[in-house]
């Protein structure tokens, strides 16, 4: 998967994602208090000179030249997350069209009404805005290059806009004799839809207590970050809201120096059914991987290792990858029920250390589904990881306790699953 290719070692798979954590910090700020003067300067003035007037001589904003384009890379999605917060997670997608970098300070999310919902500025936009596969970080756009701004909007419980649209300020640098073709240093739009359709509820892919979501949505993450081109017509985005399950006890993932699967805590874990489904795709015979030391795979399919995919509903497809060889229990066409053992869980692939990969998706493709949200049917916060001041092998964890049910895991949080 993407997330393997990305990881070095520092301790586990964890320690790479708590790198991208120092480095990206978090996508979005919350909502935040508007300023009833400063929401008309949301939407641009239009230009009602004569030179602007069309020859039936209504009055129409004339265009304007710009550095950049920006355009959503699809629709936004919804998922409740563990913090009890509804997260509208989506990606802008801004080509510099301009003979000089271009460095953008500011993504205002604006709601229907032109009141501000959020903003991506600072640190935390340098965090989102990345290179699209190699997911380098920088608010600079080169000349003539491409990047992705992450957009995680966060926003309490209740309605949920049906879209919305921005603002996007930039700056080109001091001095530029061609800057004079630019109009103005802003962008009003784009417009994005949002899919307010309810993430799926599923049962949880693992039982038991001290489970973390090494990778996941919404931060800036391996998984959160992964775009690919699909037939070259459109990126793909197939593990948005992955999630990669490591066991944690104390403040380890494994016993010793962990340079063996089997001190891994969580290596044989069994792998559960989600839902009812049938079994659509089986990949095994892949060997078990080093810990830290994964060779790059031969074929495509090997970048999840094992792996089992099923069909939990029309379009809905839920993935399991990096599984012991040999421990798979289903084949093609069969029919499992929800909490049936799958497989044992395993270290196969490019993965630095034995976890499962899971999330759903619209088709069974580890590369050009789209990834889908879901929640699940109950769970209890534990804890969640500092990814940004891990040092070493031991994590540092702010415990809690919550029950919660219909919701999904962010980024960093350890989790007791009950029993199936």
């Amino acid at each position: 998967m993407g997330d393997d290719l990305m990881r070095t070692r520092h301790g586990f798979m964890i320690t790479a994602a708590a790198f991208a954590v120092t480095l990206m910090g978090t996508a979005c700020t919350g909502p935040s208090e508007v300023d009833p003067s400063a929401v008309a300067d949301v939407t641009p003035t239009p230009d009602t000179s004569e030179e602007a007037m069309p020859s039936d001589g209504t009055a129409e904003p004339a265009d304007k030249v710009s550095a950049i384009m920006v355009q959503p890379i699809h629709d936004a999605q919804v998922v409740f997350g563990s913090d009890e917060m509804n997260h509208v997670e989506y990606e802008l997608l801004v080509v510099n069209v301009f003979s000089d970098p271009v460095t953008l300070t500011g993504v205002t999310v604006i709601g229907p009404a032109g009141e501000e919902l959020g903003q991506v500025e600072g640190d935390t936009l340098a965090a989102a805005t990345q290179s699209l596969y190699t997911h380098a970080p920088s608010p600079v756009v080169a000349a003539s290059a491409a990047v992705s701004v992450d957009v995680d909007l966060v926003l309490p419980p209740g309605d949920v806009p049906e879209r919305v649209t921005h603002r996007i300020d930039y700056t080109l640098p001091e001095g530029l004799a061609g800057a004079v073709i630019v109009d103005e240093h802003v962008v009003h739009g784009p417009e994005v839809a949002v899919d307010r359709s309810d993430a799926i509820t599923i049962a949880p892919p693992v039982a038991g207590d001290g489970w973390l979501a090494t990778s996941a949505c919404c931060s800036p993450n391996v998984h959160r970050d992964l775009r690919l081109s699909a037939n070259g017509l459109r990126i793909e985005t197939a593990e948005t809201f992955a999630v990669d399950w490591a066991l944690v006890r104390g403040d380890r993932v494994y016993d010793g120096d962990g340079s063996r699967n089997e001190q891994f805590y969580d290596f044989g874990a069994e792998v559960l059914a989600v839902a009812d489904a049938t079994v659509v795709s089986v990949n095994d015979g892949v060997p078990e991987s080093v810990p830290f030391n994964a060779e790059p795979p031969e074929t495509k399919q090997g970048f999840g290792g094992n792996q089992v995919i099923l069909e939990i509903a029309p379009g809905v497809f839920a993935a399991y990858a990096h599984l012991q060889p040999g421990s798979i229990t289903v084949g093609v066409g069969d029919d499992v029920e929800v909490g049936d053992v799958l497989a044992k869980l395993g270290n196969t692939g490019p993965s630095q250390g034995p976890h499962l990969h899971f999330g759903l998706l619209d088709k069974p493709d580890l590369f050009t589904g789209r990834s889908l949200p879901f929640v699940h049917e109950a769970f209890t916060v534990v804890g969640t990881v500092d990814f940004a001041a891990l040092t070493g092998d031991e994590l540092v964890i702010a415990p809690e306790s919550r029950e919660l049910s219909e919701a999904y895991p962010l980024y960093g949080v350890i989790v007791n699953f009950p029993d199936q």
